[in-house]
This record gives C-alpha cells, structure tokens and sequence, in this order.
C-alpha cells in the first residue's frame, strides 16, 4: 500500500520533511512550485541525458567541460531485484532494481544518479546552484548517501569515487538564473556506518508512507 511500488530518494526527503506535502504530491497529483534555479538545473540535465544543444552557448560550454562515466540517468539496477515502473518527463520507463530486505515486506530502491560507471564503484552527482557548496554540505548529503545506498546493495561495497559537480549560477536581470561558466569540483566519501544509517531511514520511511497510505484510504 504505497503509491510507488519503490521508493526513491525525493519520495524519503518529502516525507521526512512533511507527511502531509507526501500525500499532496504522490496521492493527490498536486503540482510542485519550480524556482527559478531548478529550471535552469533541469535545462542542463536534459542537455546532458540527450546530448544535444541547449541553445545557450555558455551552457553548451559547461556540458562539454562537465566529467562523465558511462552510465548517464540511469537508475541503479540489479539483476537479482526486482522489476518497477517509473515516470520521467511524462515518460514511462522499466528497470530492475535493488532491493532492501525489511521485515514489513521488502523495499524497492529507485536510484538515479547523474552519472555512474557500470559496475558501480564510481559516481558523480551533478547540481547548479548560486550559492558555492562547502566540503561538509556535500560529505553530509544525504542524496549521495542514498544513490550509494543502492550501489552497496548491488555490489556489497561502497562506491569508492564519490564526488558532486557544482554548475555555479547567478541571477541576472528580471530574476532570471543564467550559468557563470564556473564549475567546482567536490570529492566525498562514505562509510559503511553511513550506509546503515540509511538503511534505516528507509526502512522508517517505508514504514511511515505505508500508515500514511492507510489512514488515508480508511
């Protein structure tokens, strides 16, 4: 009884943040508010997936200077998990992925990294943002946490190079979010201990949703 038969990263955020903003977005449909920022993000992520132009030539020059693996938005997949079916941009896509055993009822996980290299022990996450991250912003991500999460229930073993790839942005006029041409570098690493730490916050989480799911169709 979950509205996603996996659980993904955004869904874990949204719920710890606020079980009530989960229902609205996966029960209710209800739209989400995209600043400014995100948009400028989601441009480069469609340019790097699709690699093809943007149109903006400063952005075309960070795409091309931007470091990549082989697997490019691609969630992390298991031959021995299980099958799911997700949405992306209104698409409708199928992989085999990790899962987590739990005593309620094992948990599907949906990772999507950036960019990762096949066999898992590599990865990179990439984000724009005006403002330059610090070394403990990234080491305390949880979003890196989580992709590397999946990686170890594949593998066994944690991801070794880990790093997050920050577009730097600023904003021009009328509010608009346009990139600088810089880009700043940000290996990290991960622990055993922090892999267990997400795992069980996952398993709360899955826990919560499937109440949440309860309650809200009594």
């Amino acid at each position: 009884m979950t509205p996603r038969p996996y659980l993904s990263f955004s869904q874990l955020t949204t719920f710890e943040r606020s079980p009530e903003k989960y229902a609205d977005l996966y029960l209710y449909d209800k739209k989400q508010r995209i600043t400014r920022n995100i948009a400028k993000g989601s441009d480069l992520a469609d340019s790097l997936k699709d690699e093809e132009a943007s149109g903006d030539p400063l952005l075309d020059l960070v795409i091309a200077k931007m470091p990549k693996f082989d697997r490019m938005d691609l969630p992390v997949e298991d031959p021995s998990g299980v099958w799911v079916t997700y949405q992306r941009d209104n698409k409708e896509y199928r992989a085999c992925v990790p899962v987590l055993e739990n005593k309620g009822g094992n948990i599907p996980i949906l990772a999507l990294p950036d960019t990762a290299k096949s066999g898992y022990g590599a990865f990179k996450e990439y984000k724009s943002s005006v403002r330059k991250f610090t070394k403990k912003m990234v080491d305390d991500s949880s979003q890196i946490t989580f992709y590397a999460t999946a990686m170890w229930l594949v593998t066994g073993k944690v991801p070794e190079d880990i790093e997050l790839v920050c577009v730097e942005t600023e904003y021009v006029e009328h509010g608009r979010v346009e990139v600088t041409g810089n880009i700043y570098r940000y290996p990290t690493k991960r622990t055993v201990g922090d892999i267990i730490r997400m795992t069980k916050r996952i398993r709360g989480v899955w826990a919560g949703i499937q109440e949440l799911c309860r309650k809200e169709l009594q």
